[in-house]
């Protein structure tokens, strides 16, 4: 049970903040030791319990203190205010995406995802898609020429052909290029 107090404007506004904690089973709120404080565009001191504010002015030290856990817009919707005060009864921050965006540095993306890949220099036949999934199992030349009856020559032409396709310098390296493109199932 996340316990929160409500700090409004007006009666009216904290009844009606009051009536949307009361849709969540997991919320109760109360008058004193809250686990969450939840502002509505006002002024405040500094809360010793997390804080989330609904606010069109940024928060600042002096007013809050270090107690800001989530600020949002006073037009936030039931859902998003619901979810932040249960965010942050569960010691989360939240942050709306300009905000990450103007305070969390630019990452470069990670390896692995598929706008990472290089464009395929030709796409991959049928033929060399099943090859490509025999290479998945482990299997050699010889091996996916038999399961796929064909030659042993036939086989290494479809392998030498996958890898100059995915620019791969290795068959592991076609393999891990083929599952990230989502070729071979995983």
């Amino acid at each position: 049970m996340i316990r929160v107090l409500i700090v409004a404007k007006s009666e009216a506004e904290s009844a009606e903040l009051a009536e949307l904690m009361a849709e969540d089973d997991s919320i109760e709120v109360v008058s004193a030791d809250p686990d969450v404080v939840l502002v509505a565009g006002v002024p405040a001191r500094p809360f010793d319990a997390p804080t989330v504010l609904l606010s069109r002015d940024t928060p600042s030290v002096e007013s809050y203190g270090n107690s800001v856990r989530a600020h949002l817009p006073p037009d936030a919707t039931a859902s998003e205010v619901l979810t932040a005060v249960a965010a942050v009864g569960q010691g989360l921050v939240v942050l709306t995406q300009a905000q990450a965006e103007r305070l969390l540095p630019a990452r470069p993306r990670r390896q692995g995802f598929p706008g990472d890949l290089p464009r395929l220099v030709e796409a991959l036949t049928p033929r060399e898609i099943e090859v490509l999934r025999l290479m998945s199992d482990g299997l050699v030349n010889k091996e996916i020429a038999e399961r796929l009856g064909i030659s042993e020559h036939t086989a290494k032409f479809h392998v030498a052909s996958i890898l100059g396709k995915l620019q791969a310098s290795s068959r592991t390296e076609a393999v891990a290029q083929g599952m990230r493109r989502g070729l071979i199932p995983i």
